[in-house]
């Protein structure tokens, strides 16, 4: 049987389940690694930012602090002691004191930042009217780095005496924030490639059933169906595993009984069609054909037997084989399978309908085929392998014969398809057989008068008395000479016995008139042979010698009658009759004239040898014509009568 396949993936699988899980696990966890470094970056320098303000403001309260006393004394040089101090040992840019009128008590810084840069701007104006800690962020074009300036007042009383200003640079912030970046990339690196990692063993953990699924589905859907699903895991998967593996095992065997359901529906169908054929053969064969051959084909193309023979009852009620055909068994077991039919027909033939019987070394055992009718199954022993299945042909409660079927030995019973068929084409059989019998008794009887009406027109002419046997016998000399087969040199024969009936229609008158005929006479004699195939045309199985009845006066030339046929139109047997008819009339008596001699004979054949005669027919006439001058004298030959034989095809 042919494998079933589903539609296959136009593109294949273009981008795999394991794939795309890994691919989006990796893109999720970029983004969540790419946010979270954003937001801990942040976080972080904003702590940073603030930690360096925090600082900020504790240096410059400090130093507030710490200069409150010195400011309210005017000791200014503690305070540009306590400044440089500060300056120095918390790596300010630098550090001043402003008094409450602009003036600068103390300045201590690096040489990048000069105090007139920092004195007199808009920051330095802020500061010295700020009542509170105010933090500035300045720019100095000398330097590429912000610089945080902050200004704490100094209060003394309640009264602001003067103002503290520190000014940090941003750059450590900066360093920080590029430390803290490196590492949490560094980090994000490291935890993303683990997460890879196992989003890849994961990926596969989950994809590695799918895989088997997708596998399993090519190979069922390429007819394997009995592949493997191989699906270890106690999740969703597993079950989907679990419940495919049980689905390929229900589709298996579904198909398999579609197979079969199919095998037997296809053998079914080629059954019921050569039952139809042969029922259309049977019902086409020509009343002249037999049934015999055709109904032991239908029945082998009906059944799964390897052999069989159709035998029939005799007139002596015995059994004869009339057909016979192997398929693909040895003819000794088609012999010995025919010899057992012959030798224990008294059992079929005794009681058909009996159940079981044993004899010898045959098992007779009868199964129903229709209603009060059973075929008969017999094993042999000497042939333990086959089995042989005799069917009845009945007609009008009459059994006809048996139409007998050797096979492989099975279950010793026919199957109910067929069975069906096997009913069908017997009682088809049956008919067929009875209609052919009905018309060869027809036919027997038609041709029998037809032959009595011809033998009758020639007693009433004793000058044509015999001519009908002496050229049958001519055309079958010839014909044998020529080597026609039997078929056809029986066929000439019964077409040369009735090849005048069609003077049945012309006035004896003409027929017996000893002088010259007119021309109206003349043209009704030439109707004998339309009348002739007129005549015989009722009886179908004298078709072939319809046409030599009608062709026996025809021409090689083609000026013969009645339709003017020459050289290939006329079949060897119509070639044969005209030399045959023709030879006849010139060794025979006729009221207007006597025999011919063999010389004239001779002379009139090779001097139309080629026009009316065919030359082939001509020379093989004249073989047999010398034979015949050399066996009997001229009186013996035109007085030789043919026993009446009549042969059927």
């Amino acid at each position: 049987m042919t494998s079933i396949s589903g539609p296959a993936h136009t593109g294949g699988i273009r981008f795999r389940l394991h794939s795309k899980f890994l691919l989006g696990v990796v893109v999720l966890e970029c983004l969540i690694m790419i946010t979270t470094i954003f937001v801990v970056e942040k976080q972080m320098r904003d702590s940073i930012l603030a930690e360096f303000l925090k600082r900020g403001h504790s240096i410059s309260r400090n130093l507030a602090a710490l200069n409150t006393n010195y400011i309210a004394t005017f000791n200014y040089v503690s305070i540009e002691q306590v400044v440089a101090k500060v300056t120095e040992e918390n790596d300010l840019e630098y550090a001043l004191v402003q008094l409450f009128d602009g003036d600068v008590a103390a300045f201590s810084g690096n040489d990048t930042y000069k105090k007139t840069q920092i004195i007199g701007t808009e920051t330095d104006t802020k500061a010295l009217v700020a009542t509170e800690e105010i933090v500035q962020y300045l720019h100095f074009g000398n330097t590429p780095e912000k610089v945080c300036d902050i200004a704490t007042p100094v209060y003394i009383k309640d009264k602001k005496w003067a103002t503290v200003r520190i000014g940090m640079s941003l750059k450590y912030i900066k360093k920080a924030i590029h430390k803290t970046r490196i590492t949490l990339l560094t980090l994000g690196v490291i935890v993303l490639f683990a997460s890879c990692m196992l989003s890849v063993i994961l990926a596969r953990r989950i994809s590695k059933p799918v895989s088997a699924l997708v596998k399993s589905v090519e190979a069922i859907t390429g007819g394997d169906y009995d592949c493997n699903i191989e699906v270890h895991s106690n999740d969703e998967i597993g079950f989907l595993g679990n419940r495919f593996s049980f689905m390929q095992k229900t589709l298996k065997e579904n198909i398999e009984l579609l197979k079969d359901s199919n095998a037997e529906l296809m053998l079914h169908n080629q059954r019921l069609q050569g039952l139809f054929k042969a029922s259309q053969a049977i019902n086409s064969l020509q009343d002249y054909q037999y049934p015999y051959q055709l109904i032991i084909d239908s029945a082998l193309e009906a059944t799964t037997a390897q052999a069989g023979f159709l035998t029939l009852i005799g007139e002596d009620e015995r059994l004869m084989t009339v057909a016979r055909k192997s398929r693909d068994a040895d003819d000794h077991i088609l012999d010995i399978a025919t010899k057992v039919i012959v030798e224990k027909q008294n059992v079929i033939l005794g009681n058909p309908f009996q159940s079981y019987r044993r004899i010898y070394s045959c098992n007779f055992s009868f199964e129903p085929l229709q209603e009060d009718l059973k075929y008969c199954t017999i094993g042999m022993d000497f042939l333990p392998d086959y089995e042989l299945i005799s069917v009845p042909l009945r007609q009008s409660y009459e059994i006809k014969g048996f139409i007998n079927l050797i096979r492989r030995k099975m279950s010793g019973k026919l199957s109910e398809s067929e069975r069906q068929i096997i009913s069908v084409l017997t009682s088809h059989a049956a008919i067929a057989l009875d209609n052919k019998k009905l018309f060869l008794e027809l036919d027997q009887a038609y041709f029998s008068s037809i032959r009595s009406l011809a033998k009758s027109l020639e007693l009433k002419d004793e000058y044509t008395y015999g001519h009908s046997e002496r050229v049958a016998r001519i055309c079958v000399d010839i014909g044998r000479k020529m080597s026609l087969d039997e078929k056809k040199l029986r066929v000439l024969q019964n077409a040369a016995l009735l090849h005048d009936i069609g003077k049945i229609g012309v006035l004896e008158s003409i027929l017996n008139k000893t002088g010259k005929l007119d021309e109206n006479e003349f043209h009704s004699i030439r109707k004998h042979p339309d009348f002739g195939d007129e005549i015989l045309k009722p009886t179908a199985s004298l078709r072939e010698e319809r046409a030599i009845v009608r062709h026996h006066h025809e021409r090689e030339d083609g000026r013969g009658y009645p339709d003017g046929l020459s050289g290939d139109q006329l079949s060897l047997s119509e070639k044969i009759i005209i030399v045959a008819d023709a030879f006849d009339a010139m060794n025979s008596r006729r009221p207007y004239r006597e025999p011919l001699k063999p010389e004239a004979i001779r002379r009139e054949l090779l001097k139309n040898k080629g026009t009316q005669f065919d030359s082939d027919v001509v020379h093989a006439a004249l073989e047999i014509f010398e034979k015949l001058i050399n066996e009997k004298d001229q009186e013996d030959m035109s007085t030789n009568v043919v026993p009446l034989r009549i042969y059927r095809t």
